[in-house]
């Protein structure tokens, strides 16, 4: 009897993975292009990143299709992969993901941060989409002089 040891998935498979599942069992469009055009109404548009970075990511894929199910049709859903994400993010003004930006007719509404306890992420979610269209926020670039980190 021998075992064999087999390399497991990527981080950024895992995403692949969870991003698959979103798609065929929760009905996301997958954002293909840095410039998406967004349906009228309603949007959540979960913006993702590598899980190496932050594993908040893969829980973010799990949370919003269930926290969205309630509102049925009424908001058409999107997510954008480690590949378009970081366009959206600077043209939404959002620092890091998991952000879930919320739109109206293509214009911003708000946007959620991270995780959060499962009644608040509800609630501010009902909250940003009764609630009126508000100006994007400025997002302010900041870069770091070495790849290996500012506090090296």
């Amino acid at each position: 009897m021998s075992l064999q040891l087999a390399a497991g998935q990527t981080s950024l498979e895992r995403l692949e993975s969870a991003l698959g599942r979103m798609v065929q069992k929760h009905g996301f469009q997958r954002v293909d292009r840095p410039d998406p055009e967004f349906a009228t109404g309603l949007t959540a548009l979960l913006l993702t990143d590598d899980p190496q970075r932050n594993l908040e990511v893969l829980d973010a894929c799990v949370i919003l299709p269930e926290s969205l199910k309630g509102l049925g049709d009424q908001v058409s859903r999107q997510v954008a992969g480690a590949d378009f994400a970081p366009a959206l993010m600077q043209q939404y003004g959002i620092a890091r993901a998991p952000a879930v930006v919320f739109l109206r007719d293509g214009q911003y509404v708000g946007s959620l941060n991270g995780i959060r306890d499962w009644a608040e992420y509800q609630n501010e979610v009902a909250g940003l989409l009764n609630g009126p269209a508000r100006p994007k926020p400025i997002g302010i670039a900041v870069r770091s002089e070495n790849a290996q980190g500012a506090c090296a």
